[in-house]
């Protein structure tokens, strides 16, 4: 299998079952796509009502992976002060703006990975 069809399935694999169902390669890329997805949409406060603060060292893990270590950094911070606004504010844009990769990075990840 192929990186980009890996990548396809882990998302839909995600979306299917949920980010705690997948295996680790998969998880990276779906935790990078949910945290992008809903910071863009409602912000980081929503990814840690719906995962919890004690699921930010996951997300913190998959950017490090993937190589965005100030995004990983900021999750970091995060975890331990999760109701910081300038923590909140710092990481949320970080993410947004994808600081630090793109999807080469995770194409790259992946084939690496698999």
């Amino acid at each position: 299998m192929d990186a980009d069809t890996f990548i396809n399935e882990a998302l839909a694999a995600g979306e299917e079952h949920g980010l705690h169902a997948l295996q680790s390669v998969q998880q990276v890329i779906f935790a990078v796509s949910e945290a992008e997805v809903i910071c863009d949409m409602e912000g980081i406060d929503s990814l840690i009502d719906r995962y919890g603060a004690e699921c930010l060292p996951l997300f913190e893990r998959a950017y490090a992976f993937i190589g965005a270590s100030e995004i990983a950094n900021a999750l970091k911070q995060l975890a331990l002060s999760p109701t910081s606004e300038e923590f909140l504010e710092q990481a949320n844009s970080l993410i947004t703006e994808r600081r630090g990769y793109g999807y080469a990075n995770i194409h790259a990840y992946v084939a690496a990975h698999i």
